[in-house]
């Protein structure tokens, strides 16, 4: 295929390409498109020397009487209890699993690094998730963008000049959405009001599903028209971790005072501290960070006592909640083109597979393809056996490239059905505005603290959002020591 401006621009990663885009055409430096580490809702984070500090001395000592508790060893979990670490603070963190990382999980049953949850690094320049990949010593892979070719329903070649004019016209239909959306418009209202055919074409539809649904997280029956896309990246091309994300989990984790397989029941607000009970006993502190994803805060898995303010209720039911899910499938053999890094497909129903990841290129030696259940059809898969889901892959890949041989592993992730997250990551639904996710910034009486990807506006269902969100939380703890 032929490489031009336009397949550098259809871009396959998770988020805000279209933000980027906006951003590269100013005539202002690339690196003004940089978020800076205090401004914006998120409120103020901890200086470069603070946070570098923090991942080259992952080996603090463990303290035994907690003055913190922090609920969960995902990203901001750790984040949060390394750095009130550093600072002398005593902590303690309860984890429901019987790993660390939350939903970040590299799976290597089939004998290679697989990551069914969190995969890239979005936006490596000026990320911090970049620099903790560094200490870590992970090795990154800078995925190939431009590598891609789309097949239509019927295994034929879509041309790269009529995908070059299909994407200059999503691009154009994604200005006009938010010239024209309302605040209570769904993305697919927008668009059916602007021209109902988008939502019959099938490459509009590959469109809005391999790029909206996979960077939002969800269906456009339930983004939000006006506020799905209101985040902010970093620049760069996005990078993948060939050895497994969960480098970073272990190297934050280390000297932390780790508590697995306590799943915690109820968080009581005293006025001298926190009591959070567990299946395993109750704990007290002075403090607490509670990292619970949005969907068990959803769920109500948890308890609060006093309830949460009614703000806070609020944000937990109108901060929409994304199903995405993957399935990556080991072959005896590799029958794909070796050069692709991505392979589109526009299929029958919305959100089935529409496009497949050459695992290959970054794990040499493995022959495996790694595909997506998006927007409504990742809920789908979550009620399908291991054998439905390989033969509707299989259909698809048969469709393209024949008679192909049946894979000798497979792995797919249910994060909806996960007690432990009951969905992927958070979006702006219907209901959703910017102030619902910048409620948790707040804290509760003192002494309870929130952070997670879904507690952050401008860097929502990111693994740097939730980072920067555990910095934010254990700075308000240090400021009111």
């Amino acid at each position: 295929m032929t490489h031009n401006p336009l397949h550098s621009k259809r871009i396959l990663s998770r988020r805000g390409f279209m933000k980027l885009a906006a951003c590269l055409s100013l005539t202002a430096p690339v690196l003004g498109c940089v978020p800076s580490a205090t401004d914006g809702a998120d409120g103020p984070l901890s200086p470069f020397q603070l946070w570098l500090s923090l991942i080259r001395n992952a080996g603090a000592p463990i303290s035994s009487t907690p003055t913190v508790l922090v609920i969960g060893a995902g990203m901001a979990g750790l984040a949060a209890a390394k750095q009130l670490q550093l600072q002398g603070v005593a902590v303690r963190i309860l984890e429901a699993r019987n790993r660390t990382g939350g939903r970040i999980h590299t799976d290597r049953s089939l004998g290679i690094p697989v990551d069914m949850g969190a995969s890239w690094i979005h936006g490596p320049q000026g990320n911090p998730i970049t620099a903790l990949a560094q200490a870590a010593g992970a090795g990154t892979y800078l995925t190939d963008d431009e590598s891609l070719v789309v097949y239509d329903a019927q295994g034929n070649e879509i041309s790269d000049s009529v995908m070059d004019a299909a994407y200059a016209q999503y691009l154009e239909l994604m200005e006009r959405v938010d010239d024209e959306a309302t605040p209570d418009q769904s993305l697919a209202q927008a668009i059916a009001a602007i021209d109902p055919t988008f939502l019959t074409d099938p490459v509009m539809i590959y469109q809005l599903s391999a790029y909206a649904e996979f960077d939002a997280g969800g269906a456009i029956e339930v983004l939000n028209a006006a506020e799905w896309d209101e985040d902010e990246a970093y620049p760069g091309a996005d990078v993948l971790l060939p050895s497994g994300y969960d480098a970073l989990v272990d190297h934050l984790a280390q000297g932390l005072d780790i508590h697995l397989e306590h799943v915690v029941q109820q968080i009581h607000i005293t006025d001298s501290g926190v009591e959070v009970q567990t299946n395993q006993g109750t704990f007290v502190a002075e403090y607490c960070i509670c990292t619970l994803p949005l969907g068990v805060l959803k769920a109500g898995a948890v308890t609060f006592d006093p309830p949460l303010p009614v703000a806070f209720q609020e944000a937990i039911a109108k901060v929409g909640l994304g199903h995405v899910n993957k399935i990556a499938l080991r072959f005896p053999v590799r029958f794909w083109d070796d050069e692709l890094q991505y392979v589109g497909y526009t299929a029958p129903i919305k959100g089935q597979y529409p496009y497949i990841m050459n695992v290959s290129k970054f794990v040499p030696g493995v022959n495996m393809l790694m595909t997506f259940a998006l927007g409504a059809y990742g809920l789908v898969t979550e009620t399908q056996t291991n054998e439905q889901i390989q033969n509707d892959v299989m259909a698809m890949l048969r469709t393209i490239y024949g008679d192909v041989p049946a894979p000798d592993g497979v792995l797919v992730s249910r994060w909806t059905q996960d007690p432990y997250s009951q969905g992927s990551y958070s979006l702006a639904g219907v209901e959703t505005r910017a102030g619902h996710f910048e409620q948790f910034a707040e804290n509760v009486a003192g002494r309870l603290f929130f952070a997670g990807e879904h507690t952050t506006a401008r860097h929502r269902s990111t693994v740097h959002g939730a980072y920067n969100s555990g910095l934010r939380a254990a700075d308000a703890i240090l400021a009111r020591r």
